[in-house]
């Protein structure tokens, strides 16, 4: 399956964040393709969720300091994203490698949608105010 390329959003911290999930997402792919012994798997896959918790509470802590007007639409679509990678966790504990597959896909399009959208909408808001401040 095509994957979707890494998109700026123009702030560095955030796109190194997403760098590293983006790396999370590739070595479980690499764990599941070899099979993985289901105790790989599940390591793997607590590193991406560590990734994953660990951004959205970045993100979402730069959007409250900045007083973003769409925060809660935001937290939502992260809230909903934890979830779903949640059951990952849940299916990676008992084995089940194929439901695990089918959730980094679906995850790893949703990211790529998220970031190229969401994450820049957000972006743009984090920027403008950052410029705002400086120059008051």
């Amino acid at each position: 399956m095509k994957r979707n390329k890494p998109q700026s959003v123009y702030i560095p911290k955030l796109d190194a964040e997403h760098g590293t999930i983006r790396q999370a997402a590739e070595d479980l792919h690499q764990a599941l393709a070899a099979g993985g012994e289901k105790g790989d798997v599940r390591a793997v896959v607590h590193v991406l969720m560590q990734q994953i918790n660990a951004h959205f509470a970045s993100e979402e802590r730069m959007m409250r300091s900045s007083a973003y007007p769409s925060y809660d639409w935001h937290k939502r679509q992260h809230d909903t994203m934890r979830k779903r990678m949640q059951e990952c966790e849940g299916r990676a504990d008992v084995g089940d490698h194929a439901r695990v597959s089918e959730l980094l896909e679906f995850f790893e399009a949703w990211l790529g949608d998220h970031t190229g959208l969401h994450d820049r909408m957000m972006s743009a808001y984090l920027r403008n105010f950052e410029r705002e401040q400086r120059a008051s």
